[in-house]
């Protein structure tokens, strides 16, 4: 998507700026009811496979939404990458690979969510409490001795950020930003 949204960016128009324009795109791919939104597909994956979802982003390709998913596998070591078309939910690829190193910070929040009996849907549903806005990237992480959820949303006023305490069930003000 970043690629998609920095093309945009290039070619702005007389009173908009490019990068609203792009905004303003997702959103209605969004606000489209015939999509399945990002939670509706979120507890599919939860229920489909086996594993822990570590990561969310929204993708536009040739005017499509399309969602990407990585899922942590602890038991066998594996996170798979998938890529589901917003439409209907079809899956259009998967990938499979052995954790490396670089995934260890990911790893361990997943660890910890297996620990205390979490999903990922479920950690999305309590940082998000009421908040209106919809999911454009949502990601665990382990960073300075805490495991954390960052949400990104966009919503009619533009984007937004916050971040979530996986162990302490809260919001992290120190990591949360408008």
């Amino acid at each position: 998507m970043a690629r998609w949204l920095v093309g945009l960016m290039l070619f702005s128009s007389v009173g908009f700026s490019a990068q609203t324009l792009a905004e303003q795109s997702v959103l209605d791919m969004l606000l489209d009811k015939q999509n399945l939104s990002p939670q509706a597909l979120m507890l599919r994956i939860e229920k489909q496979y086996s594993g822990v979802i570590s990561e969310f982003e929204i993708d536009v390709e040739r005017g499509e939404l399309i969602y990407e998913v990585s899922l942590i596998d602890t038991e066998n070591e594996t996170i798979t990458e998938f890529e589901f078309k917003a439409k209907d939910g079809q899956l259009i690829h998967q990938k499979v690979e052995t954790l490396e190193a670089d995934d260890k910070d990911g790893l361990q929040a997943v660890l910890l969510m297996e620990e205390i009996n979490q999903s990922f849907y479920s950690l999305v549903h309590k940082a998000m409490d009421g908040r209106h806005g919809h999911i454009v990237e949502a990601q665990i992480d382990h960073d300075l001795g805490i495991s954390y959820l960052e949400i990104k949303l966009i919503d009619e006023a533009g984007k937004h950020r916050l971040a979530f305490d996986i162990k302490n069930q809260r919001p992290l003000p120190l990591l949360t930003w408008d």
